[in-house]
């Protein structure tokens, strides 16, 4: 008896020493990694700001992947939950600069660390650094001793991650059409919208953030729509870097907002527009707009600036996750030309795939 007594006291005196030892060692961590990406560093950022997008490259390195979402996944205060094979945890975006970086609060299995996510243009794409610090608690450092090194576990979720996100992007972005549906005759529509404005390299950022207002709205308001979603372009200056639009749905019944509201009730007025159809993500919208300019062009055609310039969002993130799915109607409204003959499109129209 006396020598497990002995036994016992000594490794008490071991767990004590142990103790002692992980208490007095440096609990602080940081952790970076990088990738250089063959994508546009605007389209990197938009992909990232929006956390209902990370599972298509988280669950790649985790399975039976879980993720909940919270009714804000985009910008400032956005978050997302999740579960998987290593464990669980928690982001949330504390600042963001656009194009520029991401600052966010993360709890990786009950260990709190700030997080940071930066772009930068460089020789063959977008160069993406990601880097966590923080403070180990004391049962971080018991994991951290026992699993060769919180650092390196980190280290390696990191880099796992960079390279899935690459894999589903370059796949997701290249995938994408552009067709000319010809010159259709746009109807009058009633419908609800809120104003807005950004920096023509930020438009697509903002609207991510701006579109579940008006959502949100009719919701509230019990408001009936048909249900599509379009932005109204009022101006687009390239000088300045300044794009003003409105969000907007239409409606179904005539509905009247306060004086005070910052909803308000427009008309689309009928005329004649040629309608493109992107499908694919919105980093090729600039592409898609220009082929409209160049075939008004070359038909001598002229804009008409009295009609409504507008993106319908047929199919977007909230209809489906993957970007080379999202579903775009772009309109340029042209002088009418009654010589030319038209394809009759009512406005909340969608093409047939």
């Amino acid at each position: 008896m006396r020598i497990l007594k002995y036994i016992l006291l000594l490794i008490l005196l071991i767990l004590l020493a142990f103790s002692v030892y992980l208490s007095t060692k440096e609990g602080d961590f940081s952790v970076t990694k990088s990738k250089v990406i063959n994508i546009e560093k605007s389209t990197l950022f938009q992909y990232l700001n929006d956390y209902q997008n990370w599972e298509s490259f988280l669950a790649l390195n985790e399975k039976n992947l879980k993720i909940s979402y919270p009714n804000n996944t985009v910008g400032v205060g956005g978050a997302f939950n999740w579960i998987g094979s290593n464990g669980n945890g928690s982001v949330e975006t504390t600042f963001l600069k656009e194009n520029d970086s991401i600052a966010q609060k993360i709890s990786l299995n009950g260990e709190a660390s700030d997080g940071y996510i930066t772009f930068k243009d460089t020789v063959g794409g977008t160069k993406v650094t990601w880097n966590s610090s923080g403070k180990l608690n004391f049962m971080g450092k018991v994991e951290s001793f026992f699993s060769k090194g919180f650092k390196k576990k980190l280290g390696s979720v990191f880099e796992n991650n960079l390279i899935a996100l690459e894999k589903v992007l370059s796949k997701e972005i290249s995938t994408y059409s552009i067709n000319l549906d010809g010159i259709v005759e746009v109807s009058n529509q009633k419908y609800l919208k809120r104003k807005g404005e950004s920096t023509i390299s930020g438009f697509y950022t903002v609207l991510q953030e701006s579109m579940p207002l008006i959502y949100n709205f009719v919701q509230e308001n019990n408001i009936k729509t048909n249900k599509q979603k379009f932005v109204v372009f009022d101006t687009y200056d390239v000088d300045k870097n300044k794009v003003e639009f409105s969000i907007a749905t239409t409606l179904k019944e005539i509905i009247y907002t306060t004086p005070e509201s910052e909803f308000t009730v427009d008309s689309i007025m009928p005329h004649q527009a040629l309608k493109i159809i992107l499908k694919g993500d919105y980093s090729h919208s600039k592409e898609a707009w220009d082929k409209g300019f160049d075939y008004l062009k070359k038909n001598n055609l002229e804009q008409n600036y009295n009609g409504t310039f507008r993106e319908v969002y047929v199919k977007n993130r909230t209809d489906v996750k993957q970007p080379s799915q999202w579903l775009t109607e772009i309109y340029i409204p042209v002088k009418q030309k009654s010589s030319k003959p038209v394809n009759v499109v009512p406005a909340n129209s969608t093409p047939i795939e």
